[in-house]
């Protein structure tokens, strides 16, 4: 008969005696042997107990199975082996284990060392009374280049008098030209073809009278 023991945090140590046939290892509670650490997956490991001896076989766990520090997917258990599951130690027997031997093995297992606390002290802060020295202050005197004068810009509106006359001119000018046109094509459509000019001209002087000069 078989046993694995398995060394847990804060010096704790656990037993298991292994049955003929398979014992399964992991966090999850429908385990065999359960190891609730986070290191260890919920079907870590399958632990096979036979008159040929003892294979024990990785199920693809997250952190892996090491035998004596090496990962094994699969591997033949000896006397005194090593095996972690994740971050869980354990030992395996061939036979029973007394407690002498238990205690014996946890006194030969490393444990890690306790971190050393240094205690540093507070930097000390100056009396109130005592004014921090200032910067010395710099009195060399900067000569700047004299500044130039600025560009005074005058704006305003050019001198539109004359062209305003003139614009008006063309302006009464177009109207006039329009009024004439206007007229010519007003009677040209009503004598049906009648010459402005000509007709004004015959009128006026048909309406002059007519003076004899006798000798």
């Amino acid at each position: 008969m078989a046993t694995l023991v398995f060394y847990l945090e804060e010096g704790q140590s656990m037993s298991h005696v292994l049955e003929p046939g398979t014992t399964t290892v992991g966090r999850h509670p429908d385990s065999i042997i359960v190891l609730d650490t986070p290191s260890v997956s919920g079907h870590h490991a399958i632990i096979e107990l036979s008159e040929d001896g003892c294979l024990v076989s990785d199920q693809q766990s997250s952190n892996g199975t090491r035998l004596n520090g090496v990962t094994v997917e699969e591997a033949v258990l000896k006397e005194g082996d090593r095996i972690a599951f994740g971050d869980v130690q354990a030992v395996f027997y061939e036979g029973d284990v007394t407690e002498s031997q238990e205690l014996q093995e946890a006194a030969h297992t490393p444990s890690l060392p306790t971190p050393e606390v240094i205690y540093v002290p507070p930097p000390e802060a100056p009396p109130r009374d005592v004014i921090p020295p200032s910067s010395p202050a710099d009195y060399r005197k900067v000569q700047r280049p004299p500044a130039r004068p600025r560009a005074v810009r005058v704006s305003g509106y050019p001198d539109t008098s004359e062209s305003g006359c003139l614009t008006a001119l063309i302006v009464i000018g177009l109207f006039f030209a329009a009024g004439v046109t206007g007229l010519y094509m007003r009677h040209y459509q009503e004598t049906e073809g009648g010459n402005l000019i000509s007709d004004l001209i015959s009128k006026v002087s048909n309406q002059v009278p007519k003076i004899k000069i006798e000798q």
